[in-house]
């Protein structure tokens, strides 16, 4: 499979980088980039794109509430 789709992989493998690093979102845009670029390039790497794609778009929700709760906290706590 990597052999065949290795944009949709890099994809994945990006996508799944946001876990860690996704507080700065470049990973999440990463995966949405190459994840849409695997798309009309790679049909045999769909399954892998789509799940990068959506991946990447939860792992961006889920961040941006994490990180918007750490803000209203801090805020609330700063005066």
């Amino acid at each position: 499979m990597a052999s065949e789709a290795p944009l949709a992989r890099s994809a994945l493998a990006v996508a799944l980088a946001g876990v860690i690093f996704g507080f700065c979102f470049v990973p999440q845009l990463l995966g949405l980039a190459l994840g849409g670029i695997s798309l009309t390039r790679e049909p045999q790497g769909r399954r892998h794109a789509l799940l990068a794609i959506a991946l990447s778009m939860t792992l961006t929700v889920v961040w941006g509430v994490v990180l918007g709760a750490l803000l209203k906290w801090w805020a609330s706590n700063a005066a």
